[in-house]
């Protein structure tokens, strides 16, 4: 992994089986360059090479996720940030989706445009109460990116993803919990804790069972339920017998234990 100093816009960091990737640029509220949506590309690359990153976290510096393009780039900002991006970029939406990773949104403030795409391509969303939601793109005449179309009915059905994109109204985090594309808000002053809380969570399981589980969840959205459980029922016998069963029968045997009436 690149070190810190390699990165302008975004702040990348692996602690442990997290890895963090944040819109780093709070000066212009991490408003997207191109040389962000390059970085975003390279980073998310980079990361589906780390077997023991489990859970990727993708969130904004300051007290902003990501608004979608600066349309104003600081002067004098490189060439680079001007430039139209290489369409590979446009698939940083892919790899969030399919990284071995958990990966989760945890947006902290405003979130439209490529932020919202971005968010919409991870596999959880959570929000602070002061975050706000727009699609954003028909306002300024675009028809959408890095994948949205695709994912957002796949999050919140095809009514309402049409809704969103056509009109492009403005929710707050509790009508963007409504509309079911964020599943849990948390006030502004217990975000960061409840959100290292659910991050832990997810750090403790079997990385196997989390990654195995994630490639299940995105075979099953084109597979038949009969090919679907003929794969599942060989994964999940081989995890069950295998290098790992010793650990499996630990925690059937904790979770058993939790389970039981107090005083049997």
């Amino acid at each position: 992994m690149r070190p810190a100093s390699a990165w302008n816009t975004l702040d990348v960091s692996v602690e442990g089986r997290v890895a963090w990737v944040r819109f780093n640029r709070p000066e212009r509220r991490n408003g997207v360059t191109t040389e962000m949506a390059v970085e975003m590309y390279g980073a998310l690359t980079e990361l589906a090479g780390h077997d023991d990153v489990t859970v990727l976290v993708l969130t904004g510096a300051g007290d902003t996720f990501c608004p979608g393009a600066d349309l104003r780039p600081a002067e004098g900002a490189s060439a680079g940030a001007r430039a139209l991006p290489a369409a590979e970029t446009y698939h940083s939406a892919r790899l969030l989706r399919e990284l071995p990773a958990v990966t989760i949104a945890a947006v902290n403030g405003a979130c439209a445009g490529a932020g919202f795409a971005w968010a919409a391509a991870c596999d959880l969303r959570v929000a602070s109460a002061s975050a706000r939601f727009a699609t954003a793109f028909v306002n300024v005449g675009l028809p959408g990116e890095l994948g949205l179309a695709w994912t957002l009915p796949r999050i919140v059905g095809a009514n309402r993803a049409r809704e969103l994109l056509y009109l492009s109204p403005k929710l707050d985090a509790e009508q963007a919990r409504e509309y079911g594309f964020v599943s849990r808000v948390w006030s502004a002053e217990s975000f960061q804790a409840e959100l290292g809380a659910l991050v832990d969570a997810l750090a403790g399981r079997r990385p196997e069972a989390l990654r195995v589980m994630k490639q299940s969840l995105l075979e099953g959205e084109h597979l038949t339920l009969g090919d679907y459980l003929t794969v599942e029922s060989a994964r999940y016998l081989a995890m069950l017998t295998g290098a790992g069963a010793g650990e499996v029968a630990g925690r059937l045997a904790d979770q058993g234990a939790a389970l039981r009436p107090a005083g049997e």
